[in-house]
């Protein structure tokens, strides 16, 4: 009897011991912060590199009114899609004017002809304006754009359209560079037969 006392006492104070471990648990916790950037950064990309315009006169030999539409359209179906993930960053499109394969200088050739067309764009994209080809330098852009990259959508590409100074078409000469924007307007001029180059450089310098 003594026996089946002393066991009885040793379980109850094992399950007071039990007890009191359950209630003393604690959930303990250590939190680390994790700490990142973003740097400012632009990028550009094209899915056409090259355009081909067909004959830019008419059939007097004089540019055609057409000829910088007919530019921004190609430009727009190569789908160049750009953006800035800060504000305040750089954005300048340059145009070198279309010039006679072979010219020489940049004044008319013999007989009187042109070998140099200006034209001029407006850029914009999904409704921001970014830069125009007929001022100087780069704009200051104060939003952020390109936020995604869908090339489905034409809200994500950089859009081109006819400037709205100085952007018909017409024959030129006397620009100090190719990309300047001090060439003449030469309207009464016809353009001298060959093949005619040029380009459309956009470049973007990330916000502070």
């Amino acid at each position: 009897m003594r026996m089946k006392k002393l066991v009885s006492a040793a379980a109850a104070v094992a399950l007071s011991i039990g007890f009191a471990g359950a209630a003393s648990a604690q959930t303990v916790n250590q939190q680390v912060d994790i700490n990142a950037n973003v740097a400012s950064k632009c990028g550009i990309s094209a899915q056409q590199t090259s355009i081909t315009l067909g004959d830019l006169t008419d059939a007097n030999a004089k540019v055609r009114s057409a000829v910088t539409q007919e530019i921004a359209t190609a430009l727009n179906n190569a789908r160049i899609i750009g953006f800035c993930n800060a504000p305040n960053s750089q954005v300048e499109v340059q145009r070198a004017v279309l010039a006679r394969v072979g010219a020489t200088g940049t004044g008319l050739t013999d007989g009187g002809f042109s070998q140099f067309v200006r034209y001029n764009l407006d850029t914009s994209i999904n409704g921001l304006a970014l830069d125009s080809t007929s001022t100087v330098g780069a704009s200051t852009v104060a939003n952020r754009f390109g936020g995604h990259i869908s090339l489905s959508s034409t809200a994500t590409h950089l859009q081109f359209a006819q400037a709205a100074s100085n952007g018909q078409a017409v024959a030129s000469s006397n620009g100090s560079t190719s990309t300047a924007t001090d060439w003449s307007s030469l309207t009464d001029r016809r353009l001298a037969a060959g093949n005619y180059t040029g380009f459309v450089n956009v470049i973007l310098t990330p916000g502070a």
